[in-house]
Formats: C-alpha cells, sequence, structure tokens
C-alpha cells in the first residue's frame, strides 16, 4: 500500500509547528515546498524531524509537488495569493485542499472554494492552547478523511 502523500505550502510560521507535529507522526509522505534554501534548512533542522514516522521531501516548485500529492495543506492562508492558487489550481482538481488557520475567522481568508472550485476544500481552525481543532468544509468526505488525519495523530 502506497503512502498518502501531502504536499505543504505557505510561509511555515505560526502555526506550522502544530501541524507539522500531527503529520510527522503518521506514516505519510510530506513534500514541504518552498524555493527558499533557508528555509528550507530551518524546517529541516526542526526537532520533530528526529523523531518522525514520516518520509519527508523538499521541492521548489508549488505545481510539481500538489501534482503528486493526495492532499494540500496550505499552511499559511494570507500567503495563499491568486498567483499561487493559479500554478495550483489545475493540479488542485479533486484534492482535497486543507487551509489551516489560527485565530482567524473565515471572514479574514480569501475564499479558497470560489478559487478552487473543483477542489475539496476543507478549513480548519487550531486552538493550541487547547489542543483541539474545528472543521468547516462543503465536502463531508474530504472533512472525514482530514478529521481521521488528525485524531490518528492522538
Amino acid at each position: 500500500m502506497m503512502k498518502k502523500t501531502i504536499a505543504i505550502l505557505g510561509e511555515h510560521k505560526g502555526i506550522f509547528p502544530n501541524v507539522m507535529q500531527v503529520l510527522m507522526k503518521q506514516d505519510l509522505r510530506l513534500l514541504f515546498v518552498s524555493e527558499d534554501e533557508a528555509k528550507k534548512l530551518k524546517i529541516s533542522r526542526q526537532p520533530e524531524f528526529r523523531y518522525a514516522t514520516a518520509e519527508v521531501e523538499f521541492l521548489s516548485c508549488e505545481r510539481d509537488g500538489c501534482w503528486e500529492a493526495d492532499m494540500i495543506v496550505l499552511v499559511d492562508p494570507d500567503t495563499s495569493s491568486a498567483s499561487l492558487v493559479e500554478k495550483i489550481k489545475e493540479v488542485a482538481t479533486q484534492k482535497i485542499v486543507l487551509v489551516a488557520s489560527e485565530g482567524k475567522t473565515n471572514k479574514d481568508e480569501p475564499d479558497l472554494r470560489e478559487l478552487l472550485p473543483w477542489s475539496k476544500v476543507v478549513e480548519i481552525q487550531l486552538n493550541t492552547v487547547e489542543k483541539e481543532f474545528s472543521l468547516c468544509s462543503n465536502n463531508s468526505e474530504a472533512k472525514a478523511e482530514v478529521k481521521r488525519l488528525f485524531e490518528a495523530s492522538g
């Protein structure tokens, strides 16, 4: 059985460590996508990498990373500009696009459901203090799959 592949895009700040901790504990293939070599080095030095169950790779091209992925995670919705959406739109069709945010309301973010109409957009709100999350999506199957992903990590 092949590992589920997840592409992670965004500036990797703020909530990134929380999302990374959840994903690194699982038998997944994670593709961190960034053109910034210093950022890749910083991410690879995170403590979670020492004890990771996940297979980790670094890519520079958003389109290639999303094409390979079963699921796409946009870590910092503020960086999910129209140009990024245009790069991944074609290869994100029918895939779950998880939009992770912390301490924001959905109104603060671009409406990715409109920008990616053929993707299964799931918004996740993280409460790092309470170690809880809430999900919002029009697609119940995608929402259930993301919920299983987070519950599997404990």
